[in-house]
């Protein structure tokens, strides 16, 4: 099975919490698809769908704006009746909800990002002291088949490591529902 980590705006697949992954995930094919704000989502997210639509299952992680990417590669999977384990870090669900509204982001990765009220089957991770989004809009009882967790932490959550363990015991229960 493949995991997929799609990393976020400013970050690239050396990211700490893709390496911290790797290695707590060690038994999955792993990767992390580049991305810039110029890059063209469509395509760049027809390819990464190809990647992988020859795989039932895959696990898919995204953290802030890579979270809407990660999303919206799940819904294409879930069109074709594939199965997408996500993990939602810190995400960027809707432009708006930006409060850090002096990084401006170019057209076209504003017009590439999708609003997602109330993502659905995925593992959200919030931290409380979020300084660059305002998640306080995410209704988590809208989540159908999600799990909302406020952890103690910001927004480029620096206690990660203490999340593994509930990301990969999330992908462990989803891995067994889903295989039914």
């Amino acid at each position: 099975m493949q995991f997929i980590y799609i990393h976020g705006y400013g970050s690239n697949r050396e990211s700490r919490k893709y390496i911290l992954l790797q290695q707590q995930l060690a038994a999955y094919q792993t990767s992390c698809p580049e991305w810039s704000p110029e890059t063209d989502f469509t395509t760049w997210l027809n390819q990464l769908y190809h990647t992988v639509e020859q795989e039932q299952m895959v696990v898919v992680v995204g953290d802030s704006t890579g979270a809407n990417f990660a999303y919206q590669l799940k819904e294409m999977r879930k069109v074709q009746g594939l199965q997408t384990i996500l993990v939602l870090l810190s995400p960027l669900l809707c432009y708006d909800h930006r409060l850090n509204k002096e990084l401006v982001f170019t057209a076209n990765l504003k017009n590439s990002l999708q609003n997602i009220p109330s993502p659905a089957e995925a593992l959200i991770l919030i931290g409380k002291e979020d300084e660059t989004l305002d998640l306080r809009q995410l209704n988590p009882y809208a989540c159908e088949n999600s799990e909302v967790i406020y952890i103690d932490d910001s927004h480029r959550l620096p206690l990660f490591e203490q999340y593994l363990g509930l990301i990969a015991d999330y992908v462990k229960r989803q891995r067994l529902i889903l295989s039914k």
